[in-house]
């Protein structure tokens, strides 16, 4: 593990205005006929991103990643609604079977490919001021206009698209691309990555832009915080709007749960994930298709690890903890790295510490100090190496695991499907054959690694003779072949010799 930033450890965010109530056994009934998933339109956006000249377009990628891909990705909202029926608050993964899972850091980076100069460099939210200004400053606009223009609707504050997009145009028709291309960035970020109430630019979105435009922060864990704050809201409500980057969420949701579909892709540095991703078939599926497909999955079956994330260190925790803190426009949050190791190829472990899942709260509850503490605890984040050998769980922790989900069952829907109580039996059927499976997989897996270990060390005392061979060979070569050179240097003498004889015999004869 290399731990980097001062020794000091940061205490977790204070949990005494904790509003999560992360450790709750019991939830609410899921109707998911009253979960919204609500996607802004993106034409406007999309007919910009047409008219940038390839140039201007690959210089903005260089700038903010691949955001603009987002644009063709084609979500499928039962998707969304399926997996989100199997989210647990209180440990911050997505819990099916024996499988616990989130996004996580790495995976989300290695998709948008968003450039940052420092990663502990995070975004702080705080309570927002004149923030036309910042408008101002990016976009050219009047601060007069800037400041009339804003609006507000419900407690958010913000700008309507159409009012920005007017900009975006004029900037198109003057080929002032420098300044498009911000205009661009910002719509990506207000109406895909960070969206508030639909059509609408927020200020938080604004300054969260602005962080990253003009103080170069690293966006990923904001947009994180955005994904796991909107999960736990409406789960622990038992409806709601599920507000977070909802193409990024779906394309994660099919890299791990598309198996099938996913098989053939292959990585290249010049065909990033998102790309390839985006043109996956992925056939309609409704909810309850999405569900079986979900709860079809055990330890065995699922797709931990995507070779495109391979390489990168691992972010396991930040201010001496084992998870990670994590701020959004809307909130704070955190998540647990330890409780996925599996997606990193490392050996999932039981989890002895109640430090899985620090709860989370929202910004109305204006805990400013509590955001710098997390912030602050960036300073001084763990990183582990992955591992080549492949995700692996101990009996302990799969043991812990099978217990845990008998206290703690996330698949509870309202609706009246006649399905459920036959899927929730075969999950926990499944269940118990996967912790036997993989007691046995497990010696399995020690015994093989043992094996490839032996081949391993033959094949290398292989090498080494060849290699012998290979040297001892080339010196009898070279032996030859100064031999062949004494040789041809006698003949040539020899020949040479015989001209000169045969010059005088020609004298002689004249």
């Amino acid at each position: 593990m290399l731990n980097f930033g001062p020794n000091q450890l940061i205490s977790p965010v204070p949990s005494q205005n904790d509003v999560s109530k992360a450790h709750a056994s019991l939830l609410p009934s899921l109707d998911l006929n009253k979960i919204e998933v609500r996607m802004n339109g993106l034409e406007g956006l999309s007919n910009g991103w047409r008219s940038l000249p390839d140039q201007v377009k690959a210089r903005f990628e260089e700038k903010y990643g691949r955001i603009a891909t987002l644009m063709r990705v084609k979500v499928q909202i039962p998707a969304l609604k399926a997996m989100l029926s199997v989210w647990n608050p209180k440990y911050g993964v997505f819990s099916l079977n024996d499988i616990d899972t989130v996004p996580t850091m790495e995976e989300y980076q290695a998709l948008l490919g968003i450039p940052y100069s420092t990663q502990n460099r995070i975004y702080l939210h705080l309570e927002h001021r004149q923030t036309w200004k910042r408008l101002t400053h990016l976009l050219g606009i009047p601060s007069e206009e800037a400041k009339s223009k804003e609006t507000v609707k419900g407690n958010t504050h913000g700008w309507y698209w159409t009012y920005l997009e007017k900009r975006l145009d004029q900037f198109l028709q003057e080929k002032q691309w420098d300044q498009a291309s911000v205009a661009l960035a910002l719509g990506i970020y207000g109406l895909i990555l960070f969206p508030g109430p639909l059509g609408i630019i927020t200020c938080s979105t604004v300054e969260v832009f602005w962080a990253v435009e003009r103080q170069e922060v690293n966006p990923i864990p904001a947009i994180l915080a955005e994904t796991l704050l909107t999960l736990t809201y409406c789960r622990q409500q038992g409806k709601g709007s599920i507000k977070c980057c909802s193409q990024l969420l779906y394309l994660w949701i099919i890299s791990h749960m598309c198996p099938v579909e996913t098989k053939g892709l292959t990585w290249y540095l010049d065909q990033p994930p998102i790309e390839k991703m985006t043109r996956l078939v992925i056939s309609p599926k409704n909810e309850q298709q999405w569900r079986e497909r979900i709860l079809s999955f055990n330890s065995h079956e699922y797709c931990w690890r995507k070779l495109w994330t391979s390489g990168q260190l691992v972010l396991i925790g930040t201010g001496g903890n084992q998870s990670v803190s994590l701020i959004g426009v809307t909130g704070y949050t955190s998540y647990t790295p330890a409780l996925v190791m599996r997606q990193f190829g490392l050996t999932q472990t039981r989890i002895d510490s109640e430090e899985y899942h620090q709860g989370h709260f929202y910004h109305e509850l204006k805990e400013e100090e509590g955001l710098k503490m997390a912030r602050r605890s960036w300073e001084n984040i763990s990183l582990m190496e992955r591992s080549p050998k492949g995700p692996s769980a101990t009996r302990d922790y799969l043991e812990w695991r099978a217990n845990r989900d008998r206290e703690h069952s996330t698949v509870e829907f309202e609706d009246s499907d006649p399905c459920r109580d036959v899927l929730l039996e075969e999950a926990d059927n499944r269940l118990d054959d996967s912790l036997q499976k993989a007691n046995t997989e497990n010696s399995q897996l020690q015994e093989q690694i043992k094996q490839l270990e032996d081949q391993q060390q033959k094949l290398k005392r292989k090498v080494r003779r060849l290699k012998e061979e290979a040297r001892a060979e080339r010196m009898g070569f070279e032996e030859q072949e100064v031999h062949w050179e004494e040789e041809r240097d006698s003949l040539q003498a020899e020949v040479k010799e015989m001209k000169v004889q045969n010059n005088k015999l020609q004298e002689k004869m004249k």
